[in-house]
């Protein structure tokens, strides 16, 4: 690759990991810190939750429809500074009510980064190299989740100092791109996009659409409740300290690098292969990590299952997202990501409810038997399509 791809591939894995890591993903590692000083109850600290994917859901769908007027950069940008301003906010809320805005707004992050990427990629990356650039960039998620564990133990459980220097990283990361994302202006956007257009007669909807939000909601709904309340598992019913559900929170992302291969498995067996056996592992990850909580061992293999099973399953929803819209790629993306959000709005309250009223172990086998039922669902049309060569990926 050239400098200038490698650039944009560093600046959009940043802005992944910046966004989704540190903004979105993060609350769930420092949840109990925060339900002790702040004081929410399992119920409102899952509503709180699920306020960043109400922002993300937001904000994607007005994503994917700016980068195709106003070009990728300006809105790569956008969401770096979004995401600094909302982290910030939750550093500083001292109330409930000023913590689930804040969350909302960093939330909102997420939904701005990932389509003016896809954008991005498909205007400087040449096609052989565009899944796995994307899929990549995509893996950011873990590089954030990864760092946010180091940072909760040198914070030593300062929740507040750890938002800080989040916010601060997001400001730099806001620069990086402003030097790393090629300028496309949005006429170039437009004309490149009406040009392929013309080969397309589904517009907006496409004939396989609806398989891909059935299994990208579902992927949502069964990963809230690990995002959410498994820190809490481990230190409840695990009865370990902050610093093991730190150390689990680290191997989720450490793990989730591995999503960045993404790409390659499914060229070479196939996206329904990838895509069952990521959500096997997820449900696995449930399993194991509720009915074995005072296992250090299950604690930290439930942990590195998810963080696996997470991301490979968000390349999975990118590249056949992407296929699917091959002639409008930040929609393609948008797509698939807005629904595994709508998951985890109705994923979080879900599970919050039940670990009030049923416990952690009903709701955690509960998400996982939803997970098994999501590994059900594919396409054999994208599936035959991923097994192109290479000259077809998007």
């Amino acid at each position: 690759m050239t400098r200038t791809e490698c650039r944009l591939i560093v600046a959009g894995t940043m802005l992944i990991g910046t966004t989704y890591g540190l903004a979105r993903f993060a609350y769930g590692l420092f949840l109990p810190s925060m339900r002790e000083e702040v004081g929410l109850s399992a119920t409102l600290a899952g509503i709180i939750g699920s306020g960043a994917y109400v922002g993300y859901c937001l904000a994607i769908v007005l994503s994917a429809l700016l980068v195709e007027r106003f070009g990728p950069r300006r809105i790569a940008v956008a969401a770096a500074l979004i995401a600094s301003v909302g982290m910030a906010g939750i550093a500083v809320s001292t109330q409930a009510i000023w913590l689930a805005g804040a969350v909302l707004l960093a939330g909102t992050s997420t939904g701005l980064a990932s389509p003016p990427m896809a954008q991005a990629v498909s205007r400087a990356i040449t096609a052989p190299r565009q899944g796995r650039a994307n899929t990549v960039i995509n893996a950011g998620t873990s590089l954030g989740v990864a760092v946010s564990g180091p940072v909760a133990f040198i914070a030593t459980g300062q929740w507040r100092l750890a938002y800080a220097a989040f916010a601060v990283a997001a400001l730099l990361n806001a620069l990086l791109l402003l030097i790393s994302v090629p300028r496309t202006s949005a006429s170039d956007t437009a004309k490149a996009t009406d040009s392929k257009d013309d080969d397309r007669s589904g517009g907006l909807w496409r004939p396989r659409a609806l398989t891909l939000i059935a299994a990208a909601t579902g992927m949502g709904v069964a990963s809230a409740a690990f995002w959410t309340f498994s820190s809490e598992v481990v230190i409840t019913l695990g009865h370990f300290e902050q610093a093991t559900a730190n150390i689990a929170w680290i191997l989720i992302g450490v793990a989730g690098l591995v999503g960045g291969a993404a790409g390659d498995l499914i060229a070479r067996f196939g996206l329904n292969t990838v895509h069952r056996a990521s959500l096997a592992a997820m449900a696995g990850a449930l399993g194991l990590l509720v009915l074995s909580p005072s296992n250090l061992a299950a604690v930290f293999v439930s942990g590195a299952l998810f963080g696996a099973a997470y991301i490979m399953l968000t390349g999975v929803y990118l590249v056949w997202g992407i296929r699917l819209y091959a002639d409008r790629p930040a929609i393609g993306l948008g797509l698939p990501f807005l629904m595994i959000a709508v998951g985890q709005i109705v994923g979080s309250p879900l599970a919050g409810y039940l670990i009030g009223s049923r416990g952690y172990l009903v709701c955690f086998i509960a998400f996982a038997l939803i997970a098994v039922a999501t590994a059900l669902i594919g396409d054999r049309t994208t599936e035959r399509a991923a097994l192109q060569p290479a000259s077809t990926s998007p």
